[in-house]
């Protein structure tokens, strides 16, 4: 475990200077556990949107949204060029309670969907009597699947991360999180219902962050670096093994991790 320990120590710093107390690690856990296991809801995570009337008309505003992100941001100002092209009201803006915000809560739903839909078609695959692929390997894989998801809009991220950190857009922000984890370790079969259901995704949780943080401030070709940094972090994750004591250290070490994400994405940006 020492590897992820010094990774853990090479981000103090910025634990330290940004003075976090909120562990959201845990609370998208505990979201999880409550809302988003397979193994109790009867209902998939793709439920961000109804099929109601006038849901589908604030998707399509969100997805012509999209295209004006690269100039304008997460902002209502993307959103207002897209009201516009759809020849809507102006009053439309009305139905954006997060502003901007909501774009990126799309558009990362979007892509949890996506990478549900490839797991999905992964184990589709799998012949019946082929052995299934390590879960090492798998958690990697989906990680590394998901962050690359990102690439498109990667020059905007960081202020996608920054919203998330707004008190109003945070619960939405967590949750659609926790649902990405539990659809990774579900795909990836587990189904355990004890202690292990809750430290296997926390540790997963804490890899997943930690790696999306060294992401955006890796200037490595291809991000090769960072692919390094997973690999080396899923390592030492599957050598901590069932240590329940040592999954708990590590845990305690990368509790805040997803707020301070948020927050160093936000300082990275000079916002205050």
């Amino acid at each position: 475990s020492s590897g992820i320990n010094a990774e853990f120590q090479t981000f103090q710093h910025y634990f330290k200077q940004i003075n976090l107390r909120a562990p959201m690690i845990r609370c998208c856990v505990r979201q999880a556990v409550s809302a988003c296991s397979r193994l109790h809801r009867p209902f998939p995570a793709r439920t961000y949107y109804a099929s109601e009337e006038g849901e589908d008309l604030k998707f399509d505003i969100l997805e012509g949204s999209l295209k004006h992100v690269h100039n304008h941001g997460w902002t209502e100002t993307a959103l207002r060029h897209a009201i516009k092209e759809l020849d809507l009201s102006e009053a439309s803006i009305k139905m954006f309670k997060l502003g901007g915000a909501e774009i990126a809560l799309h558009y990362d739903q979007s892509l949890n969907d996506q990478l549900e839909d490839m797991m999905a078609q992964q184990k589709d695959d799998l012949a019946p009597d082929a052995e299934p692929v390590p879960i090492a390997d798998f958690l990697q894989d989906a990680i590394k699947t998901r962050l690359e998801l990102q690439l498109p809009y990667y020059d905007r991220w960081a202020e996608a991360l920054a919203l998330c950190i707004d008190p109003n857009v945070a619960p939405k922000a967590t949750s659609q999180f926790a649902h990405l984890i539990d659809d990774i370790w579900f795909y990836a079969g587990d189904k355990s219902t004890d202690f292990n259901w809750y430290t296997r995704r926390a540790t997963v949780a804490a890899v997943y962050g930690l790696t999306e943080l060294f992401m955006l401030q890796d200037t490595s070709p291809g991000y090769s670096e960072t692919w390094a940094f997973l690999n080396r972090r899923v390592t030492d994750l599957a050598a901590l093994g069932e240590n329940r004591v040592e999954l708990e250290k590590q845990l305690e070490s990368a509790g805040d991790l997803m707020k301070a994400t948020f927050i160093i994405a936000r300082n990275m940006l000079g916002q205050k």
